[in-house]
């Protein structure tokens, strides 16, 4: 599992926390944490989170539902970040570990009950070898939970993001043992949450562009005009995922 992208380094860490929050590195802050767990019982689970990023999501989730997290991400630099960020207040120790050597998920068949991962599998081209992983470390009857991004139509593009259509998550899923529960389209949500994310960027423009330049402030700004656009087009669905073992 690799992320292309050099942005996520740990100088842009205050960049990232202007734009989306304290902790966070992703749209729709602790609304969109609520509504991807939506309907679904996880107080007090065993749960792992698949690319943590800074930590906020396991935060929250451990703070306001007494889970028991853990976490793996491909950076080392972000599991030192979230272990040394995480609070002290919490009911069970967080535990934040980068994949192994050979890409593994480092922990043992049927430690979790559930699994989540919000925001980075669109950057995930293997998927059913990190499907395979996820389902080995999930409990039987346990539940994977993804919020990701899919498209009408796989594409075929050389940057770093992988374009998903319902119907290919659909067949990686079961290839992998999964049972498809539910898609649930979270677009009109996402577009509110774009709209709080632009409120962010305008408030803190001088920062960004002193910080880190006009022109990755301008890059930004246009990339969500374009998301906003592609909602609207239909041709970009924000989606969560549910699946069981």
């Amino acid at each position: 599992m690799e992320l292309e992208d050099p942005i996520y380094c740990l100088k842009n860490v205050p960049l990232f926390e202007a734009l989306y929050g304290k902790n966070l590195i992703s749209l729709g802050g602790t609304k969109a944490i609520d509504n991807m767990f939506l309907g679904v019982d996880i107080k007090k689970q065993k749960a792992l989170d698949l690319g943590f990023g800074l930590g906020g999501v396991a935060f929250y989730l451990a703070k306001q539902f007494s889970m028991d997290i853990s976490g793996v991400e491909v950076h080392p630099w972000m599991a030192k970040y979230a272990t040394e960020q995480t609070p002290k207040d919490l009911v069970h120790p967080l535990i934040f570990n980068i994949y192994d050597e050979q890409g593994n998920i480092p922990f043992a068949q049927g430690s979790f009950d559930l699994v989540y991962s919000k925001g980075v599998l669109n950057h995930v081209k293997n998927k059913k070898d990190l499907f395979q992983k996820v389902h080995t470390v999930l409990k039987p009857k346990g539940v994977f939970i993804i919020a990701d991004w899919i498209y009408p139509q796989v594409k075929q593009d050389p940057g770093p993001l992988v374009f998903e259509t319902k119907k290919s998550y659909s067949q990686v899923l079961e290839e992998t043992g999964f049972n498809i529960i539910d898609f649930k389209d979270d677009s009109i949500m996402f577009l509110s949450y774009i709209k709080t994310f632009l409120e962010n960027m305008s408030k803190n423009r001088d920062y960004i562009e002193n910080e880190f330049g006009k022109e990755l402030f301008v890059n930004i700004l246009e990339q969500h005009y374009q998301l906003i656009e592609d909602i609207d087009k239909k041709q970009k669905f924000a989606t969560r995922i549910i699946a069981s073992t």
